[in-house]
């Protein structure tokens, strides 16, 4: 069986023009249903706001055709929502106020939809919303009442029964009134751009973005081959500088300059005073400075001045700030901060690779250095080959020299933390000679640090002036250390290095109320453990010392401390107290017990001399330590 229809068929009765097109409230809601699934239930507020507006200008437009006043217009616009089958009644009340050019000065109506059509269809296709639902009407009324009356009115719905309320509220305004009065993103709802205007916005991004990629990409490349090539931080700098037409600085920790593109010196020197003013005046709020535990002080920095914007981040190498990489922007107008900051990030990268491939030639060179030390005092080689060698690392060991050991102390948590305070301070040591174009000698042994320097590094100074600047670098640098230097006579012989190594420990235990202590100040305690009379001493303090001597018993040790510490003062309580923490009457029952054991008086100068030698000497063997 078959079935063939050919026929033509026509309505010579319907109007083309505006024809009215005849569909149900279920066709508009499977429309909204498919608007949802394609450009999401935010996108589709704006649109069918839109399309109730545009509807309602319509509308209003052919309103406008006849010789209805404006309260009769006001009046035919719910009665065209009714006839439109947008609502089944309307409960509408107005108010508006003209002035003498019947401009409309206030415009305020509420009212109440019953039926809406979009509200049924929203909770039968989508389900209950969170907010209201009703654009399409909120948008007819919107348009319909801003066309009539000249001047910009939005509707605003209140409740809708779209979101579980019982009725359909609304108001309707002046968009001047409703201004100060909506909470910050409605308004934009009224006046959402296009999709396709944000999908061309949104492609332009896109390109924007891929174009920026590629420029990275390059970017990234360019900076490998000068790498690759060896070429030095200088070179690198002004590569960047011509690519990015951006200033650069790259200074150290302390903000000391280590290379500088795309300034003048004078510029340089101008931005260098200003940052810092900033930071005296902004200290310690807006410091930038390495913390001893927080090697990470940020990943990325602005810093902005009367005449300067500073983009900054950190160099790290080996997870340690060594310094940082600025773009200087002088206009301070920079909205490319983002993109700028990748470029800067590579940069950086890119001179932390330099910087670790300097500080392994710069430690590998100097830890070199330190193993001769070792050999220096181990005495492995002849005088005469330890000279030759020494030339190699740029050292006259034929000169005159000094031999230093510091000794540091700080409580760590673990072995780990310890050994890294260790290595921290190897190298700022060697940095700090280096910079100050001293060459020594540097060596760890017993957990000390042994300095060995020529007296051409002495020369301008004296050994004591040199080590007492070099002390107040390491407090500034570690606050919560405590360092203590022994420093030895004069070598003339270098065959002799391990006996002036001994001089400057016996001096470093001396250094109980001095943090530095030369072994020619220890006077006739020097002589007598120079001589080698160890074994005389031991009998001489036991005799002396008596019950005291027991250097194993903490109480005794805390007596010895004691009676050291008057006989340093010279016997003065207040200041024996003061030291000690002791109260008066506590220091003197303390005394009381020292004489008794001792059974000497200690005020007798005769007998406190020889207790005070007795007692630098056993320190100075390393038989005491207080």
């Amino acid at each position: 069986m078959s079935i063939k229809i050919s026929e033509e068929s026509y309505d010579h009765n319907l109007v083309v023009n505006n024809r009215k097109i005849l569909t149900s409230s279920s066709a508009l809601g499977i429309l909204r249903q498919q608007l949802v699934r394609n450009i999401g239930l935010e996108r589709i507020n704006s649109f069918l706001f839109h399309f109730g507006w545009e509807t309602g200008v319509n509308d209003a437009k052919e309103a406008l055709k006849t010789d209805l006043s404006l309260e009769s217009l006001i009046k035919y616009g719910p009665i065209l929502h009714i006839k439109n089958g947008h609502i089944r009644g309307i409960k509408h009340d107005c108010c508006v106020e003209l002035d003498e050019d019947q401009t409309i000065v206030s415009y305020h109506a509420t009212g109440t939809w019953f039926d809406s059509y979009e509200a049924t269809e929203h909770i039968k296709r989508i389900g209950i919303s969170k907010t209201p639902v009703c654009h399409t009407l909120i948008g007819y009324s919107s348009g319909f009442m801003s066309t009539v009356s000249g001047e910009p009115l939005l509707a605003k719905e209140i409740t809708c029964v779209g979101k579980g309320d019982s009725e359909c509220r609304w108001i309707l305004r002046t968009q001047k009134e409703w201004e100060s009065e909506m909470q910050k993103g409605e308004l934009p709802f009224y006046n959402e751009t296009p999709i396709v205007k944000e999908l061309e916005y949104t492609y332009e991004q896109l390109l924007e973005q891929k174009n920026f990629v590629t420029r990275l990409a390059n970017f990234q490349k360019k900076l490998t081959e000068e790498i690759t090539h060896g070429s030095d931080l200088q070179t690198i700098a002004n590569m960047v500088f011509d690519i990015v037409q951006i200033p650069i600085i790259i200074e150290g920790i302390d903000f000391q300059t280590i290379i500088y593109s795309g300034l003048s010196e004078e510029k340089y020197l101008e931005l260098k005073a200003d940052l810092e003013q900033y930071i005296q005046e902004n200290a310690p709020k807006d410091l930038v400075q390495r913390k001893e535990k927080n090697p990470f002080p940020f990943r990325k920095k602005t810093i902005i001045t009367a005449i300067q914007e500073r983009l900054i981040t950190p160099i790290l190498v080996q997870k340690e700030v060594l310094g940082y990489c600025t773009f200087i922007y002088e206009d301070i107008k920079n909205d490319k901060q983002e993109e700028d900051y990748l470029l800067l990030d590579r940069f950086a990268t890119a001179a932390s690779l330099l910087l670790l491939n300097e500080k392994t030639k710069f430690e590998s060179f100097e830890r070199m250095k330190g193993n001769f030390l070792e050999q220096i005092l181990d005495a492995k080689f002849p005088a005469s080959e330890l000279i030759k060698r020494g030339k190699y690392t740029g050292l006259d060991l034929g000169q005159p020299y000094y031999i230093t050991v510091m000794e540091y102390k700080k409580m760590q948590s673990s072995i780990e933390e310890e050994f890294l305070l260790q290595e921290q301070i190897s190298e700022s040591t060697f940095r700090y000679f280096n910079e100050k174009k001293h060459n020594i000698l540097v060596s760890q042994r017993d957990g000390k640090i042994i300095l060995f320097m020529t007296n051409e590094t002495a020369k301008s100074s004296t050994i004591y002036d040199l080590m007492k600047e070099f002390y107040k670098y390491m407090i500034r640098k570690y606050p919560q250390g405590e360092f203590k230097f022994g420093i030895s006579n004069a070598g003339y012989d270098i065959k002799n290095a391990s006996k002036h190594y001994e001089e400057a420990t016996i001096a470093l235990r001396l250094t109980i109320k001095k943090k530095i202590v030369p072994f020619k100040t220890l006077g006739i305690v020097g002589v007598l453990i120079n001589a080698n009379n160890r074994n005389g001493i031991k009998m001489i303090a036991e005799q002396e010392l008596g019950p005291l001597y027991n250097t194993k018993d903490p109480k005794t040790i805390e007596l010895i401390k004691t009676l050291y510490t008057l006989l340093l003062n010279g016997g003065k309580l207040e200041r024996t107290m003061s030291d000690l923490s002791l109260s008066m009457s506590g220091l003197r029952h303390r005394i009381n017990k020292i004489e008794s054991l001792l059974e000497k008086d200690i005020r007798d100068p005769n007998e406190t001399h020889q207790l005070l030698l007795i007692i630098k000497s056993l320190i100075a063997l390393g038989e005491l330590d207080l």
